[in-house]
């Protein structure tokens, strides 16, 4: 079974024109039940959860992985499905960039600030923004719960410096604001096996979550092959640094696409029990995100 899921010619366009596309019913519910189930039975997804901090420092649980095991959250970034319509969206062949679930708990007042994530990925030293991501719901996520708000438009305002100066963020705070005004703000539920594709340009982040569930979001992010880093444009990744993401694992690597129907067929190993997780750097000091310990 090849892809289920074809993007059209007017959902690019959609995604082109706003740098989102919801792609309702992208997954049926049952392929994801064992993906889900395990993350309620392990909230600590095998114990790689850490905690990025928001500015008000309240932590929200994440977990990274850039190798690609045969767990299902190994499988699910290799699939058809998701490396076709990344391609479509890029208009060219991609690879893996990370992967990562992040969990907002019952009651979590944590928020994840508003950025783009090429704000990193340009200091990883690569060259254009043609990357996206694709964010994946394996519970309910609900303006209630803290789900993922967008700036539609705002990836054609390009790369805006994040980094702080001596009066705080100088360039970045007024163009947020100036976008907020002029382009407005959607935010995005999804149910159960809903997605939706990003660019790395475009504004976003997400609330609280105000209820008494869990939030878990499952993120592949892509570059296109043509848009591997350049190793000597790196630079220091305050934004990103706590990753932990070497050179090596950020170099083109080719991805091995899987059939559609894999977890139809259950041919996966576990849930994420063969996945080698990312261990953060702490105590980062200086203008470096920073990142904790739960």
């Amino acid at each position: 079974m090849g892809n289920t899921r074809q993007l059209t010619k007017e959902q690019i366009q959609t995604y082109q024109r706003d740098g989102l596309l919801h792609l309702p019913d992208f997954f049926d519910p049952v392929e994801l039940e064992p993906l889900r189930r395990a993350t309620r039975e392990d909230p600590t997804i095998n114990g790689s959860l850490y905690g990025m901090v928001d500015r008000e420092d309240e932590p929200h649980p994440i977990c990274i992985w850039t190798e690609l095991a045969d767990d299902i959250i190994g499988m699910i970034p290799r699939m058809a499905r998701m490396i076709e319509a990344t391609e479509s969206l890029l208009g060219e062949a991609c690879y893996h960039w990370h992967s990562k679930i992040t969990i907002k708990p019952a009651w979590s007042r944590a928020h994840v600030d508003w950025h783009q994530d090429f704000a990193s990925w340009y200091d990883d030293g690569v060259p254009y923004p043609n990357m996206l991501t694709a964010a994946l719901a394996l519970e309910p996520a609900t303006k209630a719960n803290g789900c993922t708000q967008f700036i539609p438009g705002s990836h054609l305002m390009g790369r805006i410096d994040h980094r702080a100066g001596d009066n705080g963020f100088e360039s970045f705070e007024p163009r947020l604001e100036a976008a907020k005004e002029t382009l407005g703000v959607v935010q995005i539920e999804l149910d159960v096996g809903d997605a939706v594709f990003f660019h790395c340009n475009l504004f976003h982040g997400s609330g609280a979550n105000e209820t008494d569930s869990p939030r878990p979001l499952l993120f592949s992010s892509y570059n296109a092959v043509s848009n591997a880093p350049i190793p000597a444009a790196q630079g220091p990744n305050e934004e990103g640094a706590f990753m932990n993401i070497s050179a090596a694992e950020r170099a083109y690597v080719p991805l091995k696409k899987l059939s559609d129907d894999v977890l139809r067929k259950k041919l996966f190993t576990s849930a994420f029990h063969d996945t080698r997780f990312k261990n953060p750097l702490l105590d980062l000091g200086g203008t470096f995100s920073p990142a904790v310990e739960l």
